[in-house]
């Protein structure tokens, strides 16, 4: 029978949220899901803000979202935030290039470290309980167990494979079942839910809903959220499902840097030591400011011109006047352009529209790479989506630059991750092609033959006298391959190298280039690790076992074949150290 309700779990850099629909209610109306908004004291949200306040033991979550700003805000100010830990978008520690180690910390606002894994299993874990809570009220005493739900947590699609393994773990730890939980991209997502938006659910005067493309229409995903641009682009299949025609791609160009820019300019006009001591002393004050900040952020237009004014606390000019002997009044940086009154900081708004330059730049800049792209040509639309793309200065910024193509923006925009991920729990095999970011493959070893194909690397002769080619690259697919849902690669064959072998054990390596020859050429690198065990060694080095792996969807799976037995098995590849 399946699942009888749906949650996905969008754990945001900035903000986090979770969306839930029955099973029935899908079956008559896929986009009617179900959300709640959060309320802080200045600003209601789709979403809560990603922080989470933990309890002096560092295993207790006291307090998530807009509450956990309030609650440590008044720790700071009775000076008791040094024995608790304060963690707010950190979510990002996850996006390396490189692999994150399972035992990896992370530094609260105070500099205090917690294991990275739990500060976001418990994070995970108060928004589970946030929504059981909720069925339980919606539904009454035939309560939901974790165990009734298909729960879906969201990643961006351009993490690598320790992140959405990082994720996985920190989930169960919250305690999801593995059984129940799948791993969604996010941009996947939003292009899933807006495929089944009607016209009336898009941007005043945007007369075309993503349902309406035909097959064979090319679209490019710009999920533009807090922390990531993430990007893919999709094409209608005659079935009406979706393919990916290019790997995904993006970077940290998000709405935070816009944030990060503001305090940067805050900064010119006290002073880097003025603004950290008003963190550390004025929390309350500074939390409210970028709150204040957020909204004039979601006003501003390429078009915009004048005066824009922000909340100037009192307490940071009084700080200022204390560390500097003088007043904010005073600051002579910008001239005209920037005035400071006792409650108010009034900014000319063409020093504004630049702190939302240089990522923007970043976003259109990749965008026109991407649509020079062979693969690409002929892309339609682009699909607008992330609570970054609800700014009016990104949406006209990317308008001017491709005026040919149509440009879609659903009118939750913020939401359409959260929601298709909802949907995907149902329809997770929609996506039915996906482009491999990386070529992986194994180390592997064979005996030296005057026919061997590869260039001359190391050979050694082995315990069994056998001269050996060794650390040769095991290709089992390529960067740049298109790969079909639950589609198994080429078997490659291995055996034990000696006879009392109980496992044969791989290093998992990926490499950007399409056909590297060695595990040893300039920009591999082994990035995980998996095992098959030999329960029985009486075949010695004449057992052979059968591997294909699997690639098609958002996590990475590998089929053993027994040779000698005929079972088959599937597991999992490690890529947390």
């Amino acid at each position: 029978m399946g699942s009888l309700a749906v949650v996905a779990i969008d754990f945001g850099t900035t903000y986090s949220g979770w969306a839930f629909s029955f099973r029935h209610e899908y079956e008559k109306d896929p986009p009617k899901i179900s959300s709640m908004p959060w309320l802080g004291e200045a600003l209601l949200s789709e979403k809560g803000p990603t922080c989470i306040l933990i309890k002096p033991d560092g295993k207790t979550t006291d307090s998530f979202g807009y509450d956990a700003e309030s609650k440590y805000a008044e720790k700071v100010e009775i000076n008791e935030q040094e024995q608790w830990f304060f963690y707010k978008r950190f979510k990002m520690m996850l996006f390396k290039d490189q692999g994150i180690e399972r035992s990896a910390t992370l530094e609260d606002e105070s500099g205090k470290k917690l294991p990275a894994v739990t500060v976001f299993s418990l994070s995970i874990d108060y928004l589970k309980n946030d929504v059981l809570k909720y069925l339980g009220m919606k539904i009454g005493e035939s309560r939901l167990n974790v165990e009734d739900i298909q729960w879906v947590l969201t990643v961006p699609a351009i993490w690598n494979d320790a992140a959405k393994q990082f994720m996985r773990e920190a989930a169960q730890m919250a305690g999801i079942p593995g059984k129940n939980l799948i791993i969604c991209l996010e941009p996947e997502a939003a292009s899933i839910y807006c495929r089944h938006l009607p016209v009336s659910s898009y941007s005043e005067g945007e007369k075309t809903s993503l349902a309406q493309l035909s097959s064979g229409t090319k679209y490019l995903v710009l999920d533009a959220g807090g922390g990531t641009v993430d990007i893919t682009v999709h094409e209608v299949t005659t079935s009406g499902d979706l393919k990916e025609l290019y790997k995904a791609s993006g970077g940290a160009w998000g709405g935070t840097k816009v944030d990060n820019a503001y305090e940067t300019f805050l900064s010119s006009i006290t002073d880097e030591d003025v603004i950290l001591q008003f963190k550390k002393k004025h929390m309350d004050d500074y939390i409210e400011m970028f709150q204040d900040f957020e909204l004039k952020k979601r006003k501003i237009s390429l078009t915009k011109q004048g005066i824009i004014s922000f909340r100037m606390p009192c307490s940071l000019s009084i700080l200022y006047f204390e560390m500097r002997g003088k007043t904010l009044k005073e600051q002579t940086l910008y001239s005209d352009k920037v005035k400071v009154f006792t409650d108010k900081l009034r900014v000319d708004a063409d020093i504004v529209k630049e702190f939302f330059m240089p990522t923007i730049r970043n976003i259109i800049d990749h965008v026109a790479t991407l649509l020079e792209r062979p693969s690409v040509h002929g892309c339609a639309a682009i699909l607008m989506v992330g609570g970054f793309s609800a700014s009016p200065i990104l949406q006209e910024s990317v308008q001017t630059n491709f005026p040919n193509l149509r440009i879609i923006v659903p009118n939750e925009a913020g939401l359409a991750v959260l929601k298709g991920a909802v949907i995907f729990g149902y329809e997770s095999k929609v996506i039915t092609e996906r482009v491999c970011k990386y070529t992986y493959g194994t180390d592997s070893t064979h005996k030296y033959s005057d026919r061997c194909k590869h260039p001359e690397g190391r050979v050694e002769i082995d315990v069994h006298g056998d001269l050996r080619c060794y650390d040769i690259f095991s290709i089992h697919v390529e960067a740049g391959q298109s790969i079909k849902l639950n589609e198994e690669q080429q078997e490659r064959i291995y055996s034990p190298v000696s006879d009392g072998q109980i496992a044969i054990n791989f290093d998992i390596y990926s490499s950007s280039t399409t056909h590297p020859h060695f595990i040893t050429d300039k920009g591999c690198r082994v990035i995980g690790d998996f095992s098959i065990p030999i329960s029985d060694t009486s075949l010695g080095r004449n057992h052979k076992f059968g591997t294909s792996f699997i690639f098609g969807g958002t996590e990475i799976v590998v089929k053993v074949f027994d040779k000698a037995t005929g079972d088959v098995t599937y597991r999992s590849v490690n890529f947390l150290g």
